[in-house]
């Protein structure tokens, strides 16, 4: 053979060497680029998938049910606004207990599927060679929908704080009313002392409610509030003005007893006709805090809902054929 063929042969057979170690190189980068826990390798996910597949099932139906106890939720503090406007201490009372029990079971409910999320099968740093994309993200998103609960015990404490406190407002008013009534009609009847006693009874009730007042003002709006008070207090010390001249003047119509009397008079047509304004106050506080919190758990309740929509959408990679595709 002669050295150029030598040649040509020996080059054609470094050619093909080369052709075979090039192919058996792409083929393990393609085996490399198929790892697991991807669409491509699914069937070294599938044993995982399937052990993390019935437990997922379990806790999207606890979830839905934990939509179902948001929403019932939802209802009481609906009720509790209701009560509040309509004066109903004792139906509100009640449903703020309710209320409570409600918010924290569901709560709890939220730890026990927190924990029951965390102690899947598979769960760790792992997790990628264990499971899927689609189980990964059907973890992720049960484990957001908890986070939609975290607040709603706090909600309802500031509901059950605005509430009651407004009933206990309404009561303290209703009260200064009677009080303070009650003083002007002893006054009128020329009993000074006993009226002068009921009218230190009403500054109590007025110091009482402003501290009540105060409380809220953080929260809600309490513009009414404070002039029903202020227009209230001013009236009784006009009262007491009245009736300490009159005692002082020994029954004389002195000066200081007519403008007394005029202040009096003054102060009288600037109170309210009716109890209308307390509707308006009722309305004010349940305008600010009350409402904000049936929103808040309104919120919660449609955060809850969407994800266990999104689970249901989702699909369950246990499912999934075991056979990856060709390369």
């Amino acid at each position: 053979m002669t050295g150029p063929l030598r040649r040509a042969i020996l080059v054609v057979a470094w050619l093909l060497i080369v052709a075979v170690i090039a192919i058996g190189a792409a083929g393990l980068v393609a085996a490399m680029a198929h790892q697991p826990g991807t669409p491509s390798r699914a069937e070294l996910t599938l044993d995982g998938d399937r052990a993390a597949a019935p437990r997922l099932a379990a806790i999207q139906g606890q979830l839905t049910d934990l939509t179902g106890d948001v929403k019932k939720l939802g209802e009481l503090g609906r009720g509790a606004l209701g009560a509040l406007v309509a004066v109903d201490s004792e139906t509100l009372a009640t449903v703020v207990a309710d209320g409570q029990t409600q918010s924290r079971a569901i709560e709890t409910r939220s730890a026990v599927i927190r924990e029951q999320i965390a102690l899947l099968p598979g769960s760790g740093p792992t997790e990628e060679l264990v499971w899927s994309p689609e189980t990964r993200a059907r973890r992720d998103t049960a484990l957001q929908a908890t986070t939609a609960t975290a607040n709603l015990a706090g909600l309802w404490t500031r509901l059950a704080f605005g509430s009651l406190t407004a009933t206990r407002l309404t009561t303290l008013l209703v009260n200064h009313d009677q009080v303070a009534g009650g003083a002007a009609a002893l006054i009128r009847k020329a009993k000074y002392a006993a009226g002068l006693t009921e009218l230190t009874k009403a500054d109590k009730i007025i110091a009482d409610s402003r501290a009540l007042r105060d409380a809220l003002q953080n929260t809600v709006d309490v513009t009414t509030l404070t002039q029903w008070l202020d227009r209230n207090a001013e009236y009784d010390a006009a009262l007491r003005r009245l009736a300490k001249a009159v005692i002082a003047s020994k029954g004389t119509v002195t000066k200081e007893v007519r403008n007394a009397a005029i202040a009096e008079r003054k102060a009288h047509d600037l109170l309210p006709a009716n109890t209308s304004g307390l509707v308006i106050i009722l309305a004010e506080i349940g305008r600010g805090g009350l409402n904000q919190a049936v929103i808040g758990i309104e919120e919660a309740r449609g955060q809850l809902q969407a994800a266990v929509d999104r689970l249901g959408a989702q699909p369950d990679a246990s499912d999934e054929p075991t056979t990856s595709p060709a390369p």
